[in-house]
């Protein structure tokens, strides 16, 4: 990555700083419970309403931001964020930071798509993937760093330090954009009615379900994460940011994984990724009690859900390869919705039944995913049909 300009770098930055915002609070739930004075189910709509306001703002703000230069684009998405994380940091009560969190909430999706806009300006035509991918990367590794770091801040000083981390992360993250991104006027060609169209076609329609309920079943146990670990497999708080990084090593590997198999032959890789994770789920929720298992399981769990996430991607762009910008935007939207319900839902089943069957649940939510699967699986084989039917 040495041949990259340092603006594809201050990119990555501010990525990892919006990933970080999302998934920051799975560590550190039960401190903020804990400070505010809530249920941690009532925590859990943090996540929950972080989510939301990324499905539903993210489509509105990238139609009404279409003509706005990309670097001034970027520079106000990335304030956002900051005024997010700041206003987060320093909320004295549950309905100031459901505002500050949904304030950060709107600047993620478009973020993302704005950067990859751009970032295939600043390169070659040849390295404008990689360009891109290394921007998702820095996204991605909020996972694998981020998590961990926020949770480890959070338990040695106060979950408000966590969102202090972030905001500092914006703050470099700006300041490199100012200097270091050079300005760039082009604006993106966006036919609305040719995206729109693109994006409610029967098989996108249902690869969105898809996401929702294949991917969104890990979300259901992973939003309760940490007092899993710590109620049920009783291990110390301290623990849990270096179980996370395992996690986090896990989704990392398994994303690239995921993409190499999906240009094998990506339905039924798609089929058989989702499979292997309801087993993992399932597994998993036999295993909670016993740490020798839970440990080398949960990079495992990371690995095969996150290999699902290029795949269902790769599916989607392809099946609106002729108009693929609001349909890419879309799958940000189906992911996060799977991620508020999870959040939503998953306290449901702590305050009605128990935590211990949260993986259970998540394992049979994935099962519906895997059905949708099959049922695009088969639409596709009997187009496949009948085009070569109609060719004789």
């Amino acid at each position: 990555m040495r041949n990259y300009p340092i603006s594809i770098f201050i990119l990555a930055i501010g990525a990892f700083a919006i990933g970080m915002t999302e998934f920051v609070l799975m560590g550190i739930l039960p401190d903020v419970a804990q400070d505010l004075n809530i249920t941690i189910s009532k925590a859990g709509q943090f996540v929950s309403v972080y989510a939301l306001g990324v499905a539903i703002g993210g489509p509105i703000m990238t139609l009404l931001t279409l003509k706005v230069p990309r670097k001034k684009l970027i520079m106000m998405l990335i304030l956002f964020s900051i005024v997010g994380n700041l206003g987060s940091g320093f909320s004295p009560n549950y309905g100031s930071l459901i505002v500050f969190r949904i304030i950060a909430s709107l600047t993620h999706g478009t973020y993302m798509g704005a950067c990859a806009l751009l970032a295939t300006k600043l390169v070659s035509k040849e390295r404008s993937g990689r360009a891109v991918s290394f921007i998702f990367a820095g996204l991605l590794s909020s996972n694998v760093l981020g998590v961990p770091i926020g949770t480890f801040v959070g338990q040695q000083l106060s979950w408000r330090y966590s969102f202090g981390v972030i905001t500092v992360l914006g703050i470099i993250s700006l300041i490199g954009i100012i200097f270091f991104v050079p300005s760039n006027k082009d604006q993106s060609e966006f036919n609305v009615k040719k995206e729109i169209l693109a994006s409610i076609k029967p098989q996108t329609i249902l690869t969105l379900f898809i996401t929702f309920f294949g991917f969104g079943g890990m979300y259901l146990a992973f939003t309760y994460i940490t007092p899993i670990l710590t109620d049920i497999t009783h291990f110390k708080a301290s623990s849990v940011s270096w179980i996370l990084l395992i996690f986090g090593v896990g989704s990392t590997i398994g994303s690239i994984v995921g993409g190499k198999l999906s240009d094998w032959k990506l339905m039924p890789w798609l089929i058989i990724n989702i499979i292997l994770l309801i087993v993992v789920m399932a597994l998993f929720g036999v295993v909670t009690p016993y740490k020798g298992l839970v440990i080398p399981l949960t990079f495992i769990w990371g690995l095969i859900a996150y290999s699902l996430l290029p795949t269902i991607q790769s599916r989607l762009v392809l099946l609106a390869s002729d108009a693929p910008n609001l349909a890419s935007t879309l799958t940000n939207t189906a992911f996060n919705i799977s991620i508020s319900f999870a959040a939503f839902f998953g306290g449901v089943i702590i305050d009605v039944f128990s935590l211990s069957l949260i993986f259970f649940i998540g394992a049979i939510q994935s099962f519906v995913g895997l059905i949708l699967a099959l049922i695009s699986y088969f639409m596709d084989r009997r187009k496949s049909a009948h085009v070569q039917v109609e060719g004789k």
